[in-house]
């Protein structure tokens, strides 16, 4: 798939500008502030503490994965997508259908998530 066709290369570039601006939208509707003066009970002021953490988390969840699919767009551009960025291999047409902005192979996945390959360095 390291070669893709312009019709492929136009529809995997829309799925992912279409995941990308699901992901701004979600973004932008997080509120992450907490008016204070609003909540003098200090059990609804952990409660919206707690809340705001947990959509920290999700944010940053969803700016990694926004970084993942504005990479993966490049990677179209540079005729790169679908070629493993560890070990060059072809990555799963499947794999690349289920999660278009997937950077490794199976194989170079699963070493990620044990530890055994740095994603920043691949």
């Amino acid at each position: 798939m390291s070669k893709l066709k312009a019709k492929e290369a136009k529809e995997i570039k829309e799925k992912l500008l279409k995941e990308r601006e699901l992901i701004v939208q979600k973004l932008n509707g997080n509120d992450l502030s907490i008016d204070d003066s609003e909540t003098p009970d200090p059990v609804d002021l952990a409660v919206r503490n707690y809340s705001k953490n947990v959509m920290l988390a999700v944010s940053e969840n969803e700016s990694r994965q926004l970084a993942l699919i504005d990479e993966a767009l490049r990677r179209v551009e540079e005729k790169e997508y679908g070629e493993c960025q560890n070990c060059g291999k072809e990555v799963n047409p499947k794999r690349l259908s289920a999660i278009p902005w997937a950077r490794y192979c199976i194989d170079c996945q699963q070493l990620v998530e044990q530890g055994l390959l740095d994603e920043e360095t691949a």
